[in-house]
């Protein structure tokens, strides 16, 4: 009995292999919010070129576009396995529960970002310091007044996909 009722929990069941699974394709679902913003005009930020050019500023653009994509492919993975150690904690009953979860997971992520990523840009981005690319503002409004909202959206995919995708594969 004990071992069908832990096949139907995520608490005691945590998969890095899933949490990773999930975490990457949030991250790309992430990326298609972002870049669906900046062709409506939402938002300027050009995410993975700030991303790749944070760490290599006098790079080409598509050397930054390449850098900044493996980045943030890697803090997908690595969120991937934190929005899981959460969900398992948690204990969401079925998938729809566990996206549920990872919505509200998301939300909380997008706005601790959105209070930290600015001061964080105006301090360690080359670019930024040097003028290259715009202050990111309060809440990265300096990007335009609808990146807050589209930067939050985009948290709130990933939450949602990590979170299903992972209790798909380990419900």
């Amino acid at each position: 009995m004990d071992t069908l009722v832990a096949a139907t929990s995520l608490s005691g069941n945590y998969s890095a292999g899933w949490a990773v699974a999930g975490g990457l394709a949030g991250g790309i679902a992430f990326l298609l919010v972002v870049h669906m913003g900046l062709a409506v005009g939402m938002t300027r930020m050009n995410f993975l070129h700030i991303l790749g050019t944070m760490m290599t500023p006098g790079v080409s653009t598509t050397a930054a576009y390449a850098i900044g994509f493996m980045m943030h492919m890697m803090a997908s993975a690595v969120f991937g396995l934190a929005h899981a150690a959460i969900l398992s904690g948690i204990d969401p009953p079925s998938v729809g529960a566990a996206a549920g979860w990872g919505l509200l997971i998301g939300a909380a992520h997008g706005a601790v970002i959105l209070m930290v990523l600015p001061m964080m840009l105006s301090m360690m981005h080359p670019l930024v310091k040097d003028g290259r690319i715009p202050r990111p503002g309060s809440l990265m409004t300096g990007f335009g007044a609808m990146t807050p909202a589209g930067s939050l959206m985009a948290h709130v995919v990933f939450g949602v996909a990590a979170g299903a995708i992972y209790a798909a594969g380990t419900l």
